[in-house]
């Protein structure tokens, strides 16, 4: 038994090979359970990609743009498939432009002496998210910080362009969780900020740069194979039928011929969209699984690769020399809350390159449905353009922490059927190789990384609030 009530799983199918998946598949090849990933691109990864720009003849990695130091399942899958951690890098950030200009590093900024007893409350505040918890899981970041008068100023350049960072995703940082904001700050395991009273933001934190993730996925797919499991690309399922015996799972090869594959466990590990619409194309989704779904907000957002450097001096401050920014927040004029950013690929990969020794940059344009007017994305030279890629996000909203987050576990290992990704929680390539791991453990995979202190309690900690179970020690 496993999780507490788990059967041992015989046959696992894993819909989608990003990083849940791979991590899903690992584990279970690893502890000798027939898996197979059926994922519909031609390689592994998910999201996580990368692109050759043939006109510039370069490579980037785009869809994830670093690591946390604290992604300890992230850095132990890597190191157990032989794939070089990345190297580390100083998380340099310019935010705003103007008198609103500031940086997480270098000479202070005028904005935070003018913003510096905000600044001082913060801690305050973050003490008083972390203190009553259960309280503040139910209130936006913004509710919060109104509560505990912060200026508009201060909410609009400072934190709101803070959380874009990474929980920007459909530019509803307003709407974040609180909770969630006071976390990356205040958890020594979680943290991706260190508060400053003076500065908001102690300089430059470290992050890891990941490796080539065509590589990366390749030797995680390569290990997957080795250890019995499987992996089938161009598979695009369509169907997915779930019965008291078994999940019959139907897709499109990548020669175009239908296949169905028989097993006793599924876990989907594409985005909550594509679930829904595999299981209403099948037998259909239960009356929870609903609920969880249409809680969930999705958004369209577009990345656009370049290497103009004259607008990208326009919009944002551009330091000179060896210490480059890597990230770039731009808040708009009519509704400083809203912003859209840009980030220096060749400050942190280092096979980024574009022509004569040009700077690449890419720039990231949120929720068409209702900021596209707002979008710069139109000011970009077309012929310094190498690459526009469209996304769809889920965002960080109090409705997602509310109303889906704690309805998972209601759902988890039901009617043969696991979901395993970071909707489930918080859009992370963390999350989503914790969810792929977990999901693997309640099919009767062992957790591998039982020995490392830091990735254990990630694990154990995701598992009990998304699938409600404690790991068996």
């Amino acid at each position: 038994m496993f999780g507490g009530k788990d059967a041992r799983a015989t046959r696992v199918i894993i819909v989608g090979g990003g990083a849940a998946g791979a991590a899903a598949a690992y584990a279970l090849a690893r502890a000798g359970i027939e898996a197979e990933v059926l994922e519909r691109e031609r390689a592994l990864g998910g999201v996580a990609t990368t692109t050759t720009l043939d006109a510039w003849s370069t490579t980037i990695n785009d869809g994830v743009q670093g690591g946390a130091t604290s992604y300890a399942n992230a850095r132990a899958l890597m190191r157990s498939c032989g794939v070089d951690e990345g190297s580390r890098v100083e998380v340099r950030v310019s935010f705003g432009k103007g008198a609103t200009a500031w940086r997480n590093h270098g000479a202070r900024a005028s904005v935070l002496e003018e913003l510096r007893e905000d600044i001082e409350r913060f801690g305050k505040t973050l003490k008083k998210i972390k203190r009553f918890e259960a309280l503040y899981a139910f209130v936006s970041v913004e509710r919060a910080l109104r509560w505990h008068g912060h200026s508009k100023r201060f909410r609009d350049y400072m934190v709101y362009a803070t959380t874009a960072l990474f929980f920007g995703t459909g530019n509803c940082t307003r709407d974040v969780c609180s909770v969630v904001l006071a976390r990356v700050f205040t958890d020594d395991r979680l943290r991706l900020y260190d508060y400053d009273p003076v500065r908001f933001m102690r300089e430059a934190p470290e992050m890891f740069a990941f490796p080539r993730f065509d590589e990366m996925y390749g030797a995680i797919g390569d290990e997957i194979v080795r250890r019995g499991g499987k992996v089938t690309l161009g598979a695009r399922v369509h169907k997915v039928e779930r019965t008291k015996k078994c999940v019959k799972v139907s897709f499109e090869n990548a020669t175009g011929e239908t296949e169905t594959r028989v097993c006793d466990r599924v876990i989907f590990a594409c985005n909550s969209e594509q679930a829904k619409a595999m299981l209403d194309a099948g037998t259909g989704t239960s009356a929870m699984e609903r609920h969880i779904f249409k809680n969930i907000t999705w958004f369209d957002d577009v990345s656009v690769t370049h290497t103009d450097e004259e607008y990208m001096k326009k919009h944002y401050e551009v330091a000179e020399g060896e210490k480059r920014d890597m990230y770039f927040i731009k808040s708009y004029e009519d509704d400083p809350s809203l912003c859209e950013m840009s980030f220096d690929l060749t400050a942190y990969q280092p096979f980024a390159r574009g022509p004569d020794g040009a700077r690449v940059y890419q720039s990231i344009f949120l929720n068409a449905a209702r900021d596209e007017s707002r979008w710069t994305k139109n000011e970009i030279a077309p012929g310094k353009i190498a690459l526009v890629k469209w996304w769809r996000q889920f965002g960080h909203t109090v409705r997602h922490f509310t109303r889906a987050v704690p309805f998972w576990r209601f759902v988890q290992n039901k009617k043969r059927t696991l979901y395993a990704g970071s909707y489930t929680m918080v859009n992370t390539h963390e999350i989503a190789v914790i969810s792929g791991l977990v999901a693997a453990y309640r099919c009767g995979a062992p957790y591998p990384f039982a020995d490392d202190a830091q990735a254990s309690f990630q694990f154990d900690l995701y598992a009990s609030i998304i699938h409600g179970i404690r790991r068996k020690r």
